[in-house]
């Protein structure tokens, strides 16, 4: 299984990182987490898709820093299945096709409601409950430290992915028996009072309870200048940690 990281930026891009997307292909399957800007990369590099049949496009939560890559779904018609799994009634209590539907209809995007799921995707899903995607297996755990709730999420038992929380300790049982932790480091420093993020500190402490063999820190702020800083205050508490950039593979 391939993964590689497309964006791992929080908030906005930059010239430096695209907001959060992080890819995974196994065959013919590809399977995305998020769709920030960085999902624009599986349009402006073609071999990231060559011979892929079908799509699995899974999201976190709707805020448009994960969201707006969707917009790229048109460049996509190419491949046959490009499906949609989305924690509507989970994280904001509406359906999953609604929720979509409102982030790409008319006027925003689609020149008519049937489009979302004619032309852009060809089906969306109800994201509720640990299952199979496609040759994936997907967990996932209710973050509700964030302004909304989003989800944690586990590929394959492997990788984990907590983006968009404050510092949860229930994250870590999800994210034991994970090898690698991707996880935001919103701020610098061993503790934020950012009440929706985390520090790198505090996706170190995460890391090292959970027993995961590495981290790496995504979902970065685009007003962080000095990113050795993200990693010292890290590696205080767990020594193999390193910031994501987009295009790492792991």
């Amino acid at each position: 299984m391939l993964v590689r990281l497309l964006g791992t930026g929080g908030w906005m891009p930059t010239d430096r990182r695209e907001t959060a997307c992080v890819y995974f292909r196994d065959g013919a399957d590809v399977l995305v987490l998020d769709a920030g800007s960085g999902f624009r990369r599986l349009v402006t590099d073609p071999e990231l898709l060559a011979g892929v049949e079908r799509l699995h496009i899974v999201l976190s939560h709707f805020h448009l820093d994960h969201t707006a890559g969707l917009v790229c779904l048109p460049g996509l018609k190419h491949v046959p299945a490009r499906e949609v799994w989305a924690p509507g009634r989970l994280v904001a209590g509406e359906p999953a096709e609604e929720l979509v539907h409102r982030l790409l209809d008319p006027p925003f995007l689609a020149g008519d409601p049937g489009d979302v799921t004619r032309i852009f995707a060809t089906a969306v899903h109800e994201l509720s409950r640990d299952g199979e995607i496609g040759p994936f297996q997907v967990e996932l755990r209710v973050q509700p430290l964030h302004n909304g709730s989003t989800l944690a999420l586990k590929v394959n038992g492997e990788l984990a992915y907590c983006t968009d929380t404050a510092y949860d300790e229930e994250n870590v049982p999800f994210v034991r028996g994970a090898r690698t932790l991707l996880h935001e480091a919103f701020w610098p420093g061993d503790s934020t009072d950012d009440v929706q993020h985390s520090a790198a500190g505090e996706a170190a402490r995460i890391a090292a309870a959970a027993e995961a063999e590495r981290l790496v820190l995504v979902h970065v702020s685009p007003l962080i200048l000095d990113e050795e800083e993200l990693v010292a205050s890290a590696r205080a508490r767990f020594p193999n940690v390193e910031v994501g950039r987009d295009g790492l593979e792991l």
